[in-house]
């Protein structure tokens, strides 16, 4: 008989006879029919106990291994699927000058999957904030003292114009206004004459209808002044005919640039001319076509991104302001106007762009772009050396880009919109990496 067969049939003859003893025990103390349920448990809970701890402390069990307890708390983080520690470059401000780095931000274009989705567009200045200047008065133009492009602001003069018929006013209002004092000592002294007798109800109120007469004249010189471009504080000290002047300047009436000139000096105009164009040109319009099939899914407030060959990187964002109600028979699309700011009036009069609208392409849809000068090749990996706080310190990114359109890589991993790169000089960084690194494969 083997080790463990004896083992397990000793086990079995002690546990039969300790029951027997129990059972004899109990049996012999217990009364019959009162107490045999009881007994009978007793000797059920003995075999039981008695078994376990015979099977626990049996030398057949002892030296087998107890197996751990399960847990899912991890003590630390895994390295598994991490991405590598990211490598960086300091240079000194002698190195860094002579590499001629430039820093600019990621930039942003439509997802190429939006480019079938696109319309295309003119720029045009907000009519709403387009102001005329306008001469009112006909005379020569002495001087024009703004230039095509130039920023005005309001009240600035544009021009200057003499005018003989502004002359002429500014000498009948002189008239009038002495008219007007001698019409007030007469009506006084009619006043105090008809207090003491000497003069009639009839000749005060004679008195009291030409004053008022003169000052209604008065009243309407001094407002053609002001409408023939004269400031009331010109007016005001107009007292004598030596103050008399045919020149007079002609204001902008709103802040913006000029975007239209129609008249130069020594040319002879007539009232109401337009002289020039002011235009607030901090947003504008684009007006694009959009085929009538899209047209069931535009919505006048729905956004809309612009983008132009002129700024590769740089999406201009905007809400379409007005959907045409026609559509030309011979296109089949509709002008749809989008409004947008337009800051450093980057975006110029007459420009071609195109269009994305948010309800039928997603005009939000875009992906990061980089230059092609940014991008170098190290450890096979294509990088970018991504600008830090610090301006001598620069971060080697890995990125994974897209073909190169017009200069310009898509940027499919490792870059958002808005980081700082090195758009410029990172041919020079990376030779700097390599002597500092000559050990890394190239």
């Amino acid at each position: 008989m083997s080790e463990n067969n004896q083992s397990e049939h000793d086990r079995k003859v002690i546990e039969k006879a300790t029951t027997s003893e129990l059972v004899t025990q109990v049996g012999r103390d217990a009364k019959p029919s009162r107490n045999r349920a009881a007994v009978v448990a007793i000797v059920v809970v003995a075999i039981v106990g008695i078994s376990i701890v015979a099977w626990l402390l049996w030398p057949s069990k002892a030296g087998k291994p107890v197996p751990a307890p399960r847990s899912t708390s991890v003590e630390g983080p895994t390295t598994e699927g991490t991405k590598p520690a990211e490598q960086t470059l300091t240079l000194t401000a002698e190195q860094l000058q002579r590499a001629g780095v430039k820093i600019e931000p990621v930039g942003e274009k439509a997802a190429p999957e939006m480019a079938s989705q696109m319309a295309t567009g003119v720029v045009q200045p907000n009519a709403y904030h387009e102001t005329p200047v306008i001469s009112l008065v006909s005379g020569i133009v002495r001087s024009v003292k703004a230039e095509l492009g130039q920023s005005v602001g309001r009240g600035q003069t544009l021009v200057v114009v003499s005018s003989n018929e502004l002359a002429e006013t500014e000498s009948r209002y002189i008239t009038a206004f002495a008219g007007l004092d001698e019409h007030h000592k007469h009506h006084r002294r009619t006043e105090k004459l008809l207090e003491i007798g000497a003069a009639s109800r009839e000749d005060y109120e004679m008195a009291t209808t030409k004053l008022k007469t003169a000052e209604a004249d008065v009243a309407n010189m001094r407002q053609k002044l002001l409408l023939l471009g004269l400031s009331p504080q010109r007016v005001n000290g107009l007292n004598a005919s030596s103050q008399v002047s045919s020149e007079v300047g002609i204001p902008s009436p709103a802040s913006g640039s000029v975007t239209a000139r129609s008249v130069n000096p020594g040319e002879v105009i007539e009232a109401n001319k337009e002289l020039m164009r002011v235009t607030d040109l901090s947003s504008v319009w684009v007006v694009g076509q959009v085929y009538e099939k899209d047209l069931g899914r535009l919505v006048v407030g729905s956004g809309a991104s612009i983008t132009s060959d002129a700024y590769p990187g740089h999406v201009f964002r905007g809400l379409v302001s007005y959907v045409d109600p026609r559509v030309d028979p011979a296109t089949r699309t509709a002008q749809v106007r989008i409004e947008l700011a337009n800051p450093g009036q980057a975006l110029k009069i007459g420009m071609y762009v195109n269009i994305a609208f948010a309800t039928i392409g997603g005009a939000e849809s875009t992906v990061p772009v980089v230059p092609v000068t940014a991008v170098q090749n190290i450890n096979n990996q294509q990088t970018v050396f991504v600008a830090t706080s610090d301006p001598n310190v620069f971060v080697l990114r890995q990125v994974r880009l897209g073909p190169e359109i017009n200069g310009f890589y898509s940027v499919l991993e490792g870059l958002s919109v808005g980081d700082h790169i090195v758009t410029e000089g990172s041919f020079l960084l990376r030779a700097e990496w390599l002597k500092s690194n000559p050990s890394n494969p190239r």
